[in-house]
């Protein structure tokens, strides 16, 4: 997978138009939703379940490119193509990039 910024904060002013509060706001909301995303995506993983795993995956994507968390938002799309493919083995594998982009974007997101 080639690397991808972990914030594209271009992106993420441009979102917000440079209103510092509702930037905050946002970001508190991706994060919470992308959790819990995160959660039923491994869940649906461990599961075998591809139609979640496809669900959640689109999902989080989407999410991410929203607000600019470009890597993950990649990561998410590299699962989603492997599902869809019914590929659950390359899906689990690709899988395993998330918590490398996780925790990297929770960090990014802090420094805020």
């Amino acid at each position: 997978m080639n690397q991808a910024a972990v914030l594209d904060r271009k992106h993420l002013l441009e979102m917000t138009d440079g209103d510092a509060e509702f930037e905050r706001e946002l970001i508190s909301a991706y994060r919470d939703s992308a959790q819990g995303t995160l959660a039923r995506l491994r869940t649906a993983l461990s599961a075998g379940q591809l139609t979640q795993v496809i669900r959640e995956a689109h999902f989080l994507k989407g999410a991410s490119l929203n607000i600019g968390a470009t890597a993950m938002a990649r990561c998410a799309g590299a699962i989603e193509q492997a599902a869809r493919a019914g590929d659950l083995t390359l899906a689990r594998e690709q899988s395993e990039q998330l918590d490398a982009q996780e925790a990297a974007l929770w960090a990014e997101l802090d420094r805020l």
